[in-house]
This record gives C-alpha cells, structure tokens and sequence, in this order.
C-alpha cells in the first residue's frame, strides 16, 4: 500500500484491524466513507478514505491519524478518549448516531468532515473538523476499487437474476390463467353458438310476427301479449309423458320447432292439450293458427274444421301441417301430413310440407311450448264508450269498445246520499 507523507512516498505494510463503511450524501451524490482502524509498522493509526460511491476514478480523499494526532487537535469532543481504539469507537457511534456529516469538498483538494456533538455543561452543539486531502490512487487501489465494482456489479446482476425469475414466475402465472380465461371465453362462445343454433325466434322482427297475428284474433286487440316458457326440450327433455305432464290442461298455447330441415315453425290454439286414449280426439278452434318463421308466412285455421289432435302418443298436433311424438314416444321427431298441395283444415299451403321446407318428416333440435298471456289494455289509441244508468241506488257504468262491443261493466257502485260527503266501493266484474 502506498501512503503519502508531506514530504515523501514511502512504501508501508499496514495490517487493516478493524473496518466499517457507510455512505453520506453531499450535493446530490452519494459518498463512501471507509473506516479503517490500522497498524502500520506496528503503530495504530485511524485510517479515513472517501471518494464518490460506486465511481471507478484515480484518486481519493484520505487521512491517517494516530494517538498523538488526536491529542495535539485538543478538541472538547475528544478529551474522553485517550487511546485509538477508544477513537476509533467514538467515531464509529458517531457514524451510527447520524452526528456525522460532509462539512465541505474542494474538488481534487480537500474533503472535510464534520461530527456534531453536545457535551453537559455547554448550550450549543460541539464540533470536530476531521480534514481529508487529496490522494493519488496506486495500482492496488485501483484493482481494489475495480474488484469491489465488480463485485457490487455481479450483486445486483444477482439481484436482477431473482427479480427476472420471479417476473417469469408471475408471467408463466399470468400466462396459466390468460389460458384459462380464453378456454372459459371458448366454452361461453361455444354454448352460446350451440344456443344460438336451438333459438327459434332470432329476431324481436320475428316476435313482433307473431305476437301480431296474436291481436288479430277476435277480442284480443287491446292486449299485452306475454309469453312464459312452459316447456323447452333441450332441457326438459323429449319424453311425451313428461310434456303431458308439465303442459296439459294450459289454454291459449304456442308452439315453436327448429325442425332438422333448417326451417323454423310453428302454431297457436286457444284449447289446451290433453292426453287422451290412444285412438286420440280432433279438436275444433277457430281462433287456431300455424306460422313459418323461415317463410314469414301465416296458415289460418279453416273455420268449422278440425284443428288440433290430442292424443296420449303424441305432442302437439295442427292436422296435416305438423305434428311431433307419435308411436315412438319421444318429442324429437315429427312429421308433416298434407300430402296434397292444399290442406284441409288451414289455409295458405300451395306445397306438399311447405311449412318444413317440403320434407315430410324430420327431427326435432328444439322444441318449445308458451303459454300466452293476454292482458287488457283499457287507455291507448282504443276509442271506448262509458255508459252510465242508475238502478235501484246503485251506478252501472260499461265499457264498451267502439267496434267490438261491450269489454267489461262496472256494477257495484253504490251511492249513499249523507250530507256533504259521497261514500261509495267498487269492484270489477
């Protein structure tokens, strides 16, 4: 180790016994400050190196100080410690209580330090100016400043291995659920294809169709239509049993098929459907009606005739234009029957099982029953008449619609004739 004296270089062989390192901040930069406790030819000195943290450069600030230079400062701070080591503990704990700080730096000249203390019987704060000069880097202090770099350099290539790892970890996480979440989108967008292909209606054009035709028949014009899903084969199940069981005895009902020919029909019938013996009963219902959704076409009942079949074997049954279930006891397969360009019992057929885009039988992919809910509307574009008459003490109010009549009569009101005041109730009937 080389160490300078004022007046010449000399070479030494020191002995480092103790060493401690910490790091002050001046001017925006970050400074290392080595302490050291020393024998240099078997005299004890206290070693003081700073230079700027983490710069490779060939020079530093230092001092060397030993007992004798310590006395000689006098200063007030010091006067406890009569031996180095004593020293070199009071100015470690001075490091470590934050009381040191960098006082000044002339630049390639001088670098002092300041420690601040408070002894018992002085008010203001103590000083101790330790004053380091300029030193020329020899050959060993510049390859112990590349190895520490270097060593700090493959620390926190260290550190950035492990951060790196653990990202990688985070990502190949990341990555698993991003798989998971795309095979879950790939399940909702399968079963909403798979849904998409079993839906009948695909369009509120498609609903407004028929909820239209439904208005059309007699005394249903001033009416909300609702519809509530009695039965859906998909998930209900292409048992006929089990469709007797969940929809006879239901009036006002509509039936909805996606048939394997691609087409998408349908009927309605005021009268409900029963499971009746074997041999199976014809039922008229002038208001009843079949559809293709596919043909935007309607098929109106014929008046007088027979319109429905109920039976214990089969589903729902419009004569001759479609029925479902049969022999085979199972919903998903079905037939159509008008083997003659026209249809006996509904109008509007000009070929053979048009409504199944001209196959006579097929299977069913979706099978489904509502039943329609109609409920009154007494306000909206409607003209209505109100007729009043009085009978025995009690109001009769009817409501009558300007084309078709009588809608409902209110007959229960009753009049009590007391002084200021009318008390009367009211029901609908």
């Amino acid at each position: 180790m080389r160490s300078k004296n004022n007046e010449e270089t000399s070479i030494a062989l020191y002995e480092i016994e103790e060493e401690s390192i910490f790091v002050l901040k001046y001017s925006e930069k970050n400074y290392e400050i080595k302490l050291q406790l020393v024998k240099i030819n078997k005299e004890s000195f206290i070693r003081i190196i700073a230079q700027e943290e983490k710069k490779i450069v060939n020079y530093n600030y230092q001092i060397d100080m030993n007992k004798e230079d310590f006395i000689k400062q006098d200063n007030i701070l010091l006067r406890p410690y009569r031996e180095i080591q004593e020293i070199y503990n009071f100015i470690t704990e001075s490091f470590n209580e934050n009381i040191v700080s960098i006082n000044d730096i002339k630049e390639k000249i001088s670098f002092n330090l300041m420690i601040k203390g408070k002894i018992i019987g002085y008010k203001k704060p103590l000083t101790f100016i330790i004053n380091l000069k300029k030193e020329n880097c020899g050959q060993d202090d510049k390859e112990e400043m590349l190895c520490r770099r270097i060593n700090e350099l493959e620390k926190e290539n260290n550190n950035l291995k492990v951060k790196v790892n653990s990202l990688e970890e985070k990502e190949n996480k990341l990555e698993l659920k991003f798989k998971k979440l795309e095979e879950e989108i790939q399940k909702l967008i399968l079963y909403n294809e798979k849904n998409k292909l079993n839906e009948i209606i695909q369009s509120e054009e498609e609903l407004r169709f028929i909820k239209n035709r439904l208005l059309k028949i007699p005394g249903r014009k001033n009416s909300n239509v609702n519809l509530e899903l009695i039965y859906k084969m998909t998930e209900d199940g292409d048992s006929i049993e089990t469709f007797h069981s969940k929809c006879d005895n239901i009036p006002n009902n509509l039936v909805l098929i996606k048939s394997s020919s691609g087409a998408r029909f349908g009927g309605y019938t005021d009268k409900p459907w029963y499971s009746i013996s074997s041999v199976g009963v014809h039922v008229e219902d002038n208001n009843c009606f079949c559809f293709s959704l596919s043909k935007n076409k309607i098929y109106d009942a014929i008046k007088n005739k027979n319109s429905i079949y109920n039976s214990i074997y089969w589903g729902p049954f419009f004569c001759n234009l479609f029925g479902i279930g049969g022999p085979n006891n199972f919903l998903s397969s079905g037939g159509c029957y008008d083997y003659s360009k026209s249809n006996s019992y509904f109008s509007g057929v000009n070929t053979p099982y048009e409504i199944n885009n001209g196959y006579s039988e097929f299977k069913v992919l979706e099978f489904e029953l509502y039943h329609v809910v109609f409920d009154e509307i007494l306000l909206g574009d409607s003209i209505f008449m109100v007729l009043f008459c009085c009978h025995n003490e009690r109001l009769l109010v009817f409501v009558l619609d300007e084309v078709e009549g009588p809608l409902f009569k209110i007959n229960s009101f009753k009049f009590h004739y007391v002084p200021q005041e009318l008390n009367y109730s009211s029901s609908k009937s």
